[in-house]
């Protein structure tokens, strides 16, 4: 089956701004893609595993629903008694490691990774009803009882590896003067 003209933009859309991400680690030593340059704790190498990871997880909920996110919202959290909005902290045992390296990922294998979600993304999107919706788990974060269809998800994607391409151009021109984006 051919995807449709609306898939072919998404994901021609998805793989120009993860391009713009990648373009941020070019040429750096795998230092550089550590450092912290500004008062974030951000790296251009932690933000490239947490799209990674990001992606693969929400393109899994595009195909099964809300199982896709397990482990973060399997945890011992009552996420119902937080209150986000008003800086609620009772978060139970849950630490967000979703930017945290291991002496595995490096530069390279990042960078691969992020590559490889995204080829996994056109496959699935290729093939995929992207009316098809799932409600989201629940979480302070999203409104309660909302659902989300394959194109949402899409979107959502686009809007997350934006921001943080976005962010990594900032971190990358702090840590050798280089722009990525302008």
């Amino acid at each position: 089956m051919a995807a449709t003209p609306e898939i072919q933009d998404l994901t021609a859309t998805l793989d120009r701004h993860r391009g713009f991400l990648l373009q941020t680690s070019d040429g750096l030593t795998e230092e550089q893609a550590r450092t912290a340059s500004t008062v974030s704790a951000l790296t251009i190498a932690s933000i490239l595993k947490h799209v990674a990871d990001t992606e693969e997880q929400w393109m899994q909920f595009a195909l099964h629903g809300a199982e896709a996110f397990g482990q973060v919202y399997n945890q011992d959290v009552d996420w119902g008694a937080v209150d986000a909005a008003a800086g609620g902290d009772d978060w139970g045992e849950w630490e967000d490691d979703r930017f945290v390296l291991s002496d595995d990922e490096t530069l390279p294998v990042l960078r691969q990774r992020v590559l490889d979600v995204g080829a996994e993304t056109t496959r699935i999107l290729g093939t995929a009803d992207l009316d098809l919706t799932h409600p989201l788990p629940e979480a302070p974060w999203f409104e309660e009882g909302a659902a989300w269809s394959v194109r949402r998800v899409a979107m959502h994607m686009l809007a997350e590896i934006s921001q943080h391409a976005g962010h990594a151009d900032i971190i990358r021109e702090a840590v050798d003067g280089q722009r990525t984006m302008g």
